[in-house]
């Protein structure tokens, strides 16, 4: 089905808000798809550290995205166990089906992620609770027009607490500099590098409606570091860039002059 088909007008947004006004308790709101089926797919993953394997990035789908400003929206948090909707990477993993890691900690089940295989281990990703954002998903516009969007993001190894990696998410259309890594960074030796990709390198977003049906698109990009208590690459730098497809009209009237964004130069890592 198309985006178009599945998509909202700019009448249907704004019933969306009124409804969300009025009725708190239902949730309503736009998605954002990032398949294999996405115009461009879904993107990639470099590294971490020397892994040089350059993979396709797991697939997701965040769905309720509710808008609390003309050009800022959040996801809330969504977990009902082991009961429809689970997201597809608990479907796709050797684990039972409860809306859970394996340390416990619920899952945002609004946010849709496939499994991601690192260096032929298979991980669990996940935006879950207990974090600095309760596990929501919160994305802003700044004045320049690049969207930055926050989580509380996990991978789990399936093991227990020590398999739960815990990576704060800052993704953005803007700009992100692969950083060196955590070793280095504190006067050691590390590995400065994520996959191909050196430590200094400049990786870049973009949003608008690159493939013309109408709809905003664009690409996300990401740098960080595993974190150093992680039991596989501590320290190491990742990189990755995400394309996406929206049902969010380009010309919508709650994004005002959202449309010039179209106009950007800017490019994703190719």
């Amino acid at each position: 089905m198309s985006l178009r088909k599945r998509g909202l007008s700019c009448i249907s947004l704004f019933f969306v808000l009124f409804l969300m006004s009025s009725y708190p308790d239902l949730v309503f709101g736009v998605t954002l798809y990032s398949t294999k089926e996405t115009f461009l797919g879904p993107g990639k993953f470099f590294g971490p550290g020397a892994n040089t394997v350059e993979q396709e990035i797991f697939e997701v789908v965040i769905r309720n995205m509710v808008f609390v400003s003309e050009v800022d929206f959040v996801t809330p948090f969504l977990n009902n166990g082991s009961k429809e909707p689970n997201v597809r990477g608990e479907k796709e993993s050797s684990g039972s089906v409860d809306g859970k890691l394996s340390n416990g900690r619920f899952i945002n089940e609004n946010v849709d992620l496939g499994i991601m295989i690192i260096a032929g281990a298979r991980l669990l990703p996940a935006v879950i609770d207990g974090g600095p954002y309760q596990g929501q998903q919160l994305s802003v516009t700044l004045s320049n027009g690049d969207i930055v969007m926050t989580m509380d993001f996990a991978l789990d190894l399936g093991i227990g607490e020590k398999g739960v990696i815990k990576l704060p998410f800052y993704g953005t259309t803007g700009s992100r500099v692969v950083p060196n890594s955590l070793q280095t960074s504190n006067e050691g030796r590390g590995v400065d590098q994520a996959g191909s990709l050196a430590s200094g390198t400049v990786i870049i977003g973009r949003i608008g409606d690159f493939n013309h049906d109408g709809w905003i698109d664009g690409t996300l990009v990401a740098a960080g570091n595993i974190p150093l208590d992680s039991p596989i690459y501590p320290g190491q730098p990742y990189a990755l860039y995400r394309n996406f497809e929206t049902d969010i009209p380009i010309e919508g009237a709650l994004f005002g002059g959202i449309s010039d964004l179209t106009k950007r130069e800017s490019t994703a890592i190719p």
